[in-house]
């Protein structure tokens, strides 16, 4: 019983991580470097979902909605009127990485001054009250519905960049953005698709989190590192990679939890990005 109760934690985990690590690996693989904005995203859908649904009294679902669409705006921002114009510029990677640290850190401290440092949704009573009994192993309905929805997300996510034209727009830029451009392929307006896409992804993580655990400002922050390790793990120009990271950092987590006790859960990450980078600096999946 209680394996199947770890089991069903550790599924829980890894759709969550796998939805984070695809979202970030869109951004990273188009403009490559590290996006630390997409955090912000992750802020901004849970903090808006709390906003529109506890405050202004909107329905939940059209609330959640609406935070998907502001989540992909904010980020859609971001690139706009950040990384558009140092793209432009030319400017180096790590001019663009404290850029993207910058609106994180503005964000962060925005929501903080709005609305404090409370738990963004004050939703863990929501997990609190509906719980759901499977075979014996107990797991509340955001987890529950983060191990059917997120599969879903995932596969339409992979049809898409797979069987669309924006998908092979979306690759072509991820291989070579010039080439791209030389055969018709608008390099601006696949970007701002990417980071739409992208911020919505982030906002959509937020919300499972904030309706789990709930949110505060730090949030953004914290939940990079797992999210920057999925993709390193797994390997960052792979789309498939991120979610074979997202599954060793669940695993390594949970036995973590079992044998050395929670304390250790945040430790993790760093430990496995360590071993990687000695081991596989280029990730487990290629290109």
């Amino acid at each position: 019983m209680v394996l199947w109760q770890l089991l069903l934690y550790t599924l829980s985990a890894w759709m969550y991580y796998s939805l984070l690590a695809i979202g970030f690996g869109f951004t990273l693989r188009s403009i490559k470097f590290f996006n630390f904005s997409y955090g912000g995203a992750f802020l901004v859908g849970s903090y808006m979902a709390f906003f529109l649904y506890r405050m202004l009294g909107i329905n939940f679902f059209v609330s959640i909605l609406c935070s998907f669409a502001i989540s992909g705006l904010y980020l859609l921002l971001c690139y706009k009127f950040v990384f558009s114009i140092l793209l432009r510029r030319k400017a180096k990677t790590l001019v663009s990485l404290i850029a993207s640290f910058g609106l994180l850190a503005a964000t962060s401290a925005g929501l903080g001054m709005l609305f404090g440092n409370q738990l963004s949704l004050a939703a863990r009573k929501l997990s609190d009250i509906y719980t759901i009994d499977i075979l014996g192993a107990s797991l509340n309905i955001v987890q529950v519905l983060s191990i059917t929805v997120t599969p879903v997300i995932i596969f339409f996510l992979a049809y898409l960049r797979r069987k669309t034209r924006f998908g092979v727009a979306m690759r072509a830029i991820e291989d070579d953005s010039e080439v791209a451009e030389l055969v018709g392929i608008s390099k601006e307006g696949t970007l701002m698709k990417i980071f739409f896409l992208s911020g919505m992804i982030g906002g959509f993580a937020g919300i499972i989190q904030a309706l789990d655990l709930g949110n505060i400002p730090a949030s953004g922050l914290l939940i990079m590192l797992p999210t920057v390790v999925a993709s390193v793990v797994g390997g960052m120009w792979s789309f498939w990679g991120g979610i074979l990271g997202a599954f060793i950092l669940a695993v390594a987590q949970q036995l973590t939890v079992v044998f050395f006790g929670g304390d250790w859960i945040q430790a993790v990450p760093f430990a496995i990005l360590i071993i990687i980078l000695f081991i596989k600096p280029e990730g487990i999946l290629k290109r």
